[in-house]
């Protein structure tokens, strides 16, 4: 009884802060509307602050283009999209950048998400180390690709992607702890049979968001610690139709699987798994990924999305 209690005076926190900070209510306005003295609005504003939900933070701005994120939302039907503006090199660094406005979107978008999903990637490290710390008891992260636990999780380093989102964001984390790869059938399938990696798959799909990256046919990275594909092997996967992949899935450029040599060695959701999670966040940039890109929204994989202007306006011309 006295966890219920907590759980919905987190949540009212949450929404008072929200409806304050946000959708710009007044003190007033929200204790009509909840049915609260003014003083304990004042009161549970304070406490927001105190305990993190609330957060003053300086970063380099995040300058958008809405212009042409309103293309982009029309050209490609997605739900969402954040552009964030080009700058001369020496004034940051791009990953770091697109991480930074990612994670500020992210933070400001999880209003009803209960599980988060995870696809580790290079490209979401550079998200979790760009989150502020959060207190979202209600939260549950969850990884959607398979990953060794680490013994050693004193550092952002040594701790991978989805649990350092979940550190930061201050939720609770479903780790799938087995090989991403598996070379030994015999040995995946024993891995597949541990009912913490089976819970954790079964789950995956049952998300309300994914956090994902893509991958490029340059190089396959896996969960970005080692590259289980030869370029021998991505060079024939192209020429048999591959554009892109994702999740360790190879896709063509109207996002249709393709068979690679890793398909029945992975651990991990499957494409058809991903489609069935409503939100799909995808964080993304650079040249070699605006095909991918296109593709990747053409199999309906990406509903919102987060680059740079430079692959926003690469990808209209596409069109």
């Amino acid at each position: 009884m006295a966890t219920d209690h907590a759980l919905r005076h987190d949540q009212l926190v949450q929404k008072v802060a929200h409806l304050y900070h946000m959708s710009g209510a007044t003190q007033l306005d929200i204790a009509s509307s909840e049915n609260l003295s003014r003083a304990t609005v004042s009161r549970l504003l304070a406490e927001a602050k105190r305990r993190g939900v609330v957060q003053i933070r300086i970063g380099p701005p995040v300058d958008r283009m809405p212009e042409l994120e309103a293309r982009l939302r029309s050209t490609f039907k997605l739900a969402d999209c954040v552009i964030s503006m080009d700058r001369p090199r020496s004034l940051y660094e791009k990953n770091n950048r697109l991480g930074y406005v990612a994670a500020r979107y992210l933070e400001t978008h999880l209003d009803g998400v209960r599980q988060l999903g995870v696809a580790a990637s290079r490209t979401l490290s550079s998200v979790a180390k760009s989150l502020g710390p959060g207190v979202r008891s209600g939260l549950t992260v969850i990884d959607l690709l398979a990953c060794p636990s680490r013994l050693d999780r004193s550092g952002d380093e040594r701790i991978h992607v989805g649990e350092h989102i979940c550190q930061q964001l201050g939720g609770n984390f479903i780790p799938v702890s087995a090989n991403f790869l598996y070379r030994d059938p015999a040995a995946r399938l024993k891995a597949l049979e541990t009912p913490e990696v089976a819970y954790g798959l079964e789950l995956g799909p049952r998300s309300d968001l994914a956090l994902i990256g893509l991958g490029s046919m340059q190089r396959f990275d896996g969960t970005g610690t080692y590259s289980p594909v030869s370029p021998a092997s991505l060079a024939e996967l192209a020429a048999a139709g591959a554009a892109a992949h994702l999740c360790g899935h190879f896709f063509d450029h109207d996002g249709r699987e393709v068979e690679s040599e890793v398909t029945d060695q992975l651990i991990g959701i499957t494409l058809a798994g991903l489609l069935k999670i409503p939100r799909r966040m995808m964080v993304t940039a650079g040249p070699a990924k605006v095909a991918p890109l296109a593709a990747a929204i053409r199999g309906g994989f990406v509903n919102e999305l987060v680059t740079d202007e430079s692959t926003a306006r690469e990808l209209l011309a596409t069109q």
